[in-house]
């Protein structure tokens, strides 16, 4: 698949949560700390693809969420002469298309849901 054609794929939410482990120690001083957690998505239809990823909420940015870290995935992109582009690659491109669609808002709302019990 090239990223062209990634950039065609509707990714729908499959599942996100909090990191149970939180800060440890503490001195009984007020420290600031950033809640963390995961997000899994997957293709409707097509070629089965799953895109993983790390984020964050930064006290500093009230409850939006970033992503943290690279996204894992099943999914290896092409060149225009259909060779694989290698792992680095793709990772790069992936993180591009991640931060060029609004997934927080659906991730968000389902942590909400999810931990509201």
């Amino acid at each position: 698949m090239s990223y062209a054609q990634l950039q065609q794929v509707r990714l729908v939410h499959l599942v996100s949560g909090v990191d149970e482990d939180g800060p440890t120690g503490g001195g009984g001083d007020a420290t600031s700390t950033a809640i963390s957690g995961y997000t899994e998505w997957v293709s409707k239809g097509g070629l089965m693809i799953t895109v993983g990823w790390d984020w964050q909420m930064l006290p500093q940015r009230g409850c939006e969420l970033t992503r943290a870290s690279a996204p894992s995935s099943n999914l290896m992109l092409q060149g225009p002469a259909g060779d694989d582009l290698g792992h680095q690659k793709t990772a790069i491109l992936l993180e591009t298309f991640i931060d060029n669609f609004n997934w927080q808002s659906e991730a968000l709302q389902y942590i909400n849901i999810r931990y509201s019990n």
